[in-house]
């Protein structure tokens, strides 16, 4: 849950020194500006320009029938909510099981909120949602489908047929580009995905009602004291779980032990990234030249320049709700929020056992039981109301 130190934090403690943190009032105007960013009411997901359908009713409808639907796979057992069921959207385990007994390489992320994201899959590997959905589609040891199967299931269901000629003007049989089929299933699938949102919680409230105290002088008395405490200052959580998302939605390497095939996270995927047909910026994207195509050129320069910082990252996910979606970490190998917040407070896996280099920042924090307590507290009250 940590990040990059704001320099004004560190300074103050390094200043102070060891066990004087309690002379620095809490919060400081810095952290103040922090805490006031992070509560939310309802807010829709900012509009895609990339999937003109992004927000279609109708498309969302036909975008829930093809998420339930396991005949959508090659072997006709796995749907996308195979591995995102229930309350959480994702599995109590640490990886899925998809077609032929294949497990998943990684811990399928939770849907909720998805989106508000702005990179998907946990090395960033689609930049748009409607283009990620394509990815468990296909990949051979998911969905292992491609566009014949997904063809011969929608033109074989006379509703599907004809939802979908509704929507994009042309019969699934009828669509003479495999890829443009595969874009449009994305893109209903998306639409639906949007949907999946829980944002409100008594997180939110306890954030408004401490500010209140702060303006009052008695924040020391509230109930959420000591967790945002150390949510914002001495666990530094607040660094990569900023905003109104409680994520920076950028890539760090946590240090966490990784033995898989993709244990290079981010390095691996951007090459792949920028010259995928189905990106932002590509031939089935409906706003090819629009914003999201100045972020992959951010990306990969970003990538070219600091090669270390993609090394080993993965992408940093959303807070909100995460009492709902254990196992944790894109391995999955922490159980429970309490094991996460150990695995942070001795900063990381010993040096070795993961590719890369750890973000600077993943440090020992010597947080105490209580501030322990407060934190796995403060991270079970990020649940959002279910609409």
């Amino acid at each position: 849950m940590t990040g990059f130190r704001p320099r004004t934090a560190v300074l103050a403690l390094a200043l102070l020194g060891a066990g004087c943190e309690s002379e620095v009032p809490f919060p400081t105007e810095d952290e103040l500006d922090q805490l006031s960013a992070l509560h939310t009411q309802s807010v829709k997901p900012e509009a895609d320009p990339t999937n003109k359908w992004a927000d279609n009713a109708d498309a969302a409808v036909l975008g829930q029938r093809l998420f339930e639907d396991p005949g959508l796979s090659r072997c006709g057992t796995v749907s996308c909510k195979s591995c995102h069921a229930g309350e959480s959207y994702t599995v109590e385990t640490a990886t899925a099981e998809g077609c032929g007994g294949h497990q998943s390489e990684r811990n399928p992320p939770s849907l909720l909120n998805v989106g508000y994201s702005r990179w998907f899959m946990w090395d960033g590997r689609a930049d748009r949602l409607w283009s990620q959905a394509v990815l468990p589609l296909t990949n051979p040891i998911e969905m292992d489908s491609d566009a014949t199967v997904v063809r011969a299931r929608l033109a074989g269901e006379p509703t599907y047929t004809a939802a979908y000629t509704q929507l994009f003007g042309k019969a699934p049989a009828d669509e003479s580009d495999p890829n443009r089929l595969m874009a449009n299933v994305g893109k209903v699938l998306a639409a639906y995905q949007r949907t999946l949102n829980r944002t409100d919680a008594p997180f939110d409230a306890d954030v408004r009602r401490f500010l209140q105290a702060v303006e009052a002088g008695t924040q020391e008395k509230d109930p959420a004291y000591l967790g945002l405490k150390t949510f914002v200052r001495k666990g530094q959580c607040v660094v990569c779980h900023k905003g109104r998302s409680l994520s920076d939605d950028k890539f760090h390497n946590l240090g966490l032990k990784d033995t898989g095939a993709g244990r290079r996270g981010q390095a691996d995927v951007v090459d792949a990234l920028m010259s995928w047909q189905f990106n932002a910026a590509g031939p089935y994207s409906d706003a090819p030249s629009g914003i999201d195509a100045a972020r992959l050129s951010t990306l990969k320069a970003q990538a070219q320049t600091k090669p270390t910082e993609v090394e080993g990252a993965f992408r940093t996910p959303t807070l909100r709700n995460v009492a709902l979606s254990a196992p944790y970490m894109h391995t999955g190998a922490e159980k429970t929020l309490e094991d996460v917040v150990d695995f942070y407070n001795e900063g990381g896996d010993p040096d070795g056992t993961f590719p890369g280099v750890r973000t600077e920042t993943i440090v020992k924090l010597d947080l105490s039981s209580e501030e322990k307590q407060a934190l796995v507290t403060l991270l079970k009250s990020m649940t959002g109301v279910a609409k």
